[in-house]
């Protein structure tokens, strides 16, 4: 495993690049006499080296070398490509992180955490104090940043709850403030609906029972006439054969009187249990017509009475 072919400049740039693939430099020195350059050991320390005599070895610093096993030639070469890559990743870390540096940042004990990048050391910025890796290009938070953001996320979410919770208690007020108002006018809708139609049975209830005072008057009058006995015997002195023949052939108004007033009755009787307003109002026409009738009778007799006379 020795190998002298390098120089101890050469093997102390290498301790520089080895630690930052994430290679452990130990406390303990190279076994080789007159050698004072520090082993360095994978992660697991499964894997020693020295820098400046042993072979370097081909494998990351969190490769298990005590476990690994032949591999075929497809996977050596992807192996190589891989370490290729990061080699070329190490290299750009290293002087991206030198130019921070030289801006006053400071190199970290910390690496990335991201997957794609290779055990690259993080920096951090003299202002905010917040961790950066050269490489992904993101910021790197600790666990009480993280919890921080959290905190405040799940903050900003609970407010954005409770603003949703007060809107949609605000609709339902709303809603509630509008149920009601249209239930309260409903309600005197039909009230004033109700009194309307108790207005109107009461209206037609009064010209019922002014119809029918009416016809209660004028039969009484058709019924009881007062005549003087000084008409009485003119009417008996002046009827002739000719107001006989007259007499004859006139209608009695006694008689279409009373069919009238039984007609008028029997419409009244219906005005009192009628509850339809159209109806009312048709019953009320035809108790107005029939007390005009009634009248125009009344006025006939009258003319006959003045004619006998």
């Amino acid at each position: 495993m020795l190998q002298t072919s390098r120089t101890e400049k050469e093997a102390g740039d290498l301790l520089g690049t080895y630690m930052l693939q994430g290679w452990i430099m130990t406390d303990e020195i190279c076994s080789v006499e007159s050698c004072s350059f520090p082993l360095m050991s994978s992660k697991d320390r499964s894997l020693q080296f020295c820098t400046l005599h042993d072979t370097l070895p081909t494998g990351g610093a969190n490769d298990n070398y005590k476990a690994a096993e032949k591999k075929t030639d497809d996977d050596m070469q992807d192996e190589l490509a891989i370490r290729r890559q990061r080699r070329e990743q190490s290299s750009k870390a290293s002087q991206l992180i030198g130019q921070k540096m030289l801006q006053r940042w400071a190199l970290l004990n910390e690496h990335c955490p991201n997957d794609s990048c290779y055990a690259v050391p993080l920096v951090r910025n003299p202002d905010t104090k917040q961790m950066y890796c050269v490489i992904c290009e993101n910021i790197i938070l600790t666990e009480a940043e993280a919890e921080q953001v959290q905190k405040n996320k799940k903050k900003q979410q609970d407010e954005q709850q409770a603003q949703q919770q007060e809107k949609q208690k605000q609709q339902q007020q709303q809603q509630a403030q509008a149920q009601a108002q249209a239930q309260k006018e409903q309600q005197q809708q039909q009230q004033q609906q109700a009194q309307a139609q108790q207005k109107a049975q009461q209206e037609a209830q009064q010209e019922a029972q002014k119809a029918a005072q009416q016809t209660q008057q004028q039969n009484k009058l058709i019924h009881s006439p007062i005549t003087s006995p000084m008409v009485e015997e003119r009417k008996r002195q002046k009827v002739d054969r000719k107001t006989e023949e007259v007499a004859s052939s006139s209608f009695s108004s006694d008689n279409v009187v009373t069919t009238l007033s039984s007609k008028m009755n029997e419409l009244t009787e219906r005005v009192k249990n009628c509850r339809d307003p159209v109806e009312l109002g048709q019953l009320f026409k035809s108790i107005k017509l029939c007390a005009g009738a009634i009248q125009a009778c009344v006025e006939a007799g009258q003319v006959y009475d003045r004619i006998l006379l």
